[in-house]
């Protein structure tokens, strides 16, 4: 039995009860059972049912983000924004053609490929894929996990996060209003010690995985000894580097901010780290500074309302020691954080690049650090375990370029905020995972690459 918990006030949700094992074998039962239906229908009829999906998401849209935010404390506009843009992810994926799952192969050399013989790789779908889902997008997570599989022929198994198992279960809901055959999607209500029992299960082909960097270094490991293909979308450290020639500096530092505050902090890809230039960086701090200042708690269901609350009090608690940590290590206090249980106010903490800050901070806790001169920009942004992504902002694009050939990290965005989007790979490298989600390129990480030849020579 476990509660889900309202951030605002710690009080009690909802109470539910973890599945038995017999409970959970009856589930991973009927994932086999409804693969052989959802693998041998047409896309386009695949297509209908996510079409049908998103129709009913949309007339759904105050319920799914009222729960959004009772759960995990998000602001109810941003609530809102994750379940349109869920919505447009499901679009995105409607407008798959058929020959995304072939690729010929031409062999140049084979002078006998034209007529006598074929080359191919057909993308075909495994089975059953597990997606363990965190609870900073409750409902973005799951659809970005699972549509791109159902697409592909793929069914789907959710182990969400227990904070927010109540979003979980509405789409859950959701999808069998929309008349989905059982056990295509399927929620799994249980304790994180039956996580292996459920990826050694031969019915579970495939694991992906969003959370912190331990969890998944235990997920992966796990994967591997029962030989299943998995993917990792780690923590991030994400840089927003700042130069001196950039324009309109004051957009710049709102673009900044709006990055860093995003759900609370409560991002993997937001801009944790200010890496700006030392002839601007003083007009940036006080510009900083005024933005953050308009981020303050109020009413959740407010649409004025910007920011929210940490999710947990356990998380609560973590940051604030984080956030003492690296003021006791001889950061200078730019903005300090002002909390009140889960709540947190803005922060703005300059150190040095000797200094840096390893830890992912979860929160709406900012780190500036200054640079003298541009060759030093890689040097500091790859002083981190991360590689997820980062942001450059200059007048100058080509300068910018290659400065990114230096940055390792999975996502380079230039005069932008890194953020997620359908029709683009995510993913990251070094400690921030592996694998990429989204885009067409996602569809084949839980495919198998069929190659197939045809010798058309002896008939």
């Amino acid at each position: 039995m476990f509660n889900t918990i309202n951030p605002v006030d710690n009080t009690i949700i909802e109470t539910y009860n973890f599945f038995s094992k017999k409970e959970i074998d009856n589930i991973l039962l009927k994932s086999s059972s409804s693969y052989k239906e959802w693998n041998n229908i047409t896309l386009d009829t695949r297509i209908f049912f996510i079409e049908k999906l998103y129709s009913c998401m949309k007339k759904k849209i105050d319920i799914l983000s009222t729960y959004i935010t009772k759960e995990m404390g998000k602001p109810i506009i941003q609530s809102k924004y994750e379940v349109d843009k869920s919505i447009k992810l499901c679009k995105y994926y409607c407008d798959i053609k058929e020959d995304l799952f072939v690729q010929d192969i031409n062999i140049k050399h084979d002078k006998k490929y034209t007529f006598q013989k074929k080359y191919y790789i057909k993308y075909e779908p495994i089975g059953c894929i597990l997606g363990i889902t965190p609870w900073n997008y409750p409902i973005w997570q799951i659809m970005r996990s699972s549509i791109p599989n159902l697409i592909l022929g793929n069914v789907i198994l959710i182990k969400p996060a227990l904070n927010t198992i109540g979003c979980s279960l509405i789409i859950e809901k959701i999808f069998i209003e929309s008349g989905f055959p059982k056990g295509v999607f399927q929620v799994l209500k249980v304790k994180n010690n039956m996580i292996e029992y459920i990826i050694s299960n031969d019915i579970v082909q495939g694991v992906t995985f969003t959370g912190s960097t331990n969890t998944g270094s235990i997920i992966g490991s796990i994967s591997g000894k029962y030989i299943k293909k998995s993917i990792l979308e780690l923590g991030g450290n994400d840089s927003f580097i700042v130069l001196k020639d950039v324009k309109n500096i004051d957009k710049v530092a709102k673009f900044a901010v709006e990055s860093r505050l995003n759900n609370t902090g409560q991002t993997c890809i937001s801009a944790k780290r200010f890496i700006v230039d030392k002839f601007v960086i003083n007009e940036f701090i006080d510009l900083i500074i005024k933005e953050m200042k308009k981020f303050k708690e109020g009413d959740l269901y407010n649409d004025k309302t910007k920011i929210g609350y940490i999710s947990r009090y356990d998380f609560s608690e973590k940051l604030y020691k984080q956030y003492k940590d690296i003021i006791l290590n001889g950061a200078f206090v730019c903005l300090e954080s002002k909390r009140n249980r889960n709540f947190f106010s803005p922060s703005l903490l300059k150190i040095t690049k000797e200094n840096m800050v390893q830890e992912e901070l979860f929160g709406p806790i900012a780190i500036l650090i200054p640079f003298y001169k541009e060759k030093e920009i890689p040097s500091i942004v790859n002083n981190t375990i991360y590689g997820l992504g980062a942001s450059i902002w200059t007048n100058n694009i080509d300068k910018a370029k290659s400065i990114s050939k230096n940055i390792n990290t999975g996502m380079v965005f230039i005069n932008d905020i890194v953020k997620s989007h359908p029709y683009l790979p995510f993913g990251g490298i070094k400690k921030s995972g592996y694998g990429r989600e989204l885009s067409i390129h996602s569809i084949k990480e839980f495919s198998n690459w069929k190659t197939i030849v045809i010798n058309n020579d002896l008939l």
